[in-house]
């Protein structure tokens, strides 16, 4: 019961912080709408059902590699880290609830899609929720990702400046949100090795049954991103006074 309300805790605290943000909500709304009109518009239905999950997952790796780094970060430097450490609050409980509490942006935009497309008349049911599903993981290595690179900087006007480039690095240029197809060999299979394109392959193969890719080369590439990732930000993350 300690561990629940000391979670809640830390949930209400970051969205206390967070709430401040409420464009972060309209912006989020925005960004999914013009991700749907603009897949019914260029390939129809078949588009919007292949890329209506892959967008879910992929909001998920923006989230942990933009949101919950950048609180990390700014915790860090601005040394509420020590007041973390010293309160009977824990690493787990503190990342649990920092998610909670910066999520409503992200969920804001997601229901928004899902209710969109019920409206329409798409059945979304077995998609949506394979990609809500695995959209937990790729917000963990998205957060991993990024805690590994942000944890070591010191300057707070840097955090955004590396989360921003990276998140439009792994989502936009790489065959995640347009089909790995049109990517000659061998840089199609290439692509395998960037986390956000294996994590869209495997929704895509769960959800629908189709994937350009080997599943399995992107279900090993995934693993290994979680395995390195997770020791890159364990070495410089230590949930105590430094």
């Amino acid at each position: 019961m300690r561990t629940l309300w000391r979670t809640l805790g830390a949930a209400l605290f970051s969205f206390t912080v967070s709430r401040r943000q409420w464009m972060w909500i309209v912006q989020n709304i925005m960004f999914s709408l013009g991700v749907l009109l603009l897949a019914l518009g260029w390939g129809g239905p078949v588009a919007v059902k292949i890329l209506v999950p892959v967008y879910i997952v992929i909001s998920g790796w923006g989230f942990g590699l933009n949101i919950i780094a950048l609180f990390v970060g700014y915790d860090r430097i601005f040394k509420e880290w020590e007041r973390l450490v010293a309160s009977p609050l824990k690493l787990v409980e503190y990342f649990i609830g920092l998610t909670i509490g910066t999520s409503p942006p992200l969920l804001t935009g997601i229901l928004v899609l899902v209710a969109l497309m019920v409206a329409w008349g798409f059945d979304l049911t077995p998609t949506v929720a394979v990609a809500l599903l695995v959209s937990p993981i790729a917000m963990v290595l998205g957060a991993f990702l990024s805690l590994a690179i942000v944890l070591r900087i010191r300057n707070p006007m840097n955090i955004s400046a590396i989360t921003n480039p990276l998140a439009t690095l792994t989502t936009f240029l790489p065959p995640v949100l347009y089909p790995p197809a049109v990517v000659p060999e061998p840089l199609r299979t290439a692509s395998v090795a960037v986390p956000t394109v294996a994590l869209a392959e495997v929704t895509k193969f769960l959800s629908l049954g189709v994937s350009t890719l080997p599943v399995e080369l992107c279900t090993a590439s995934i693993a290994a991103w979680l395995v390195v990732t997770t020791i890159a930000t364990l070495k410089v993350l230590k949930w105590g006074l430094e």
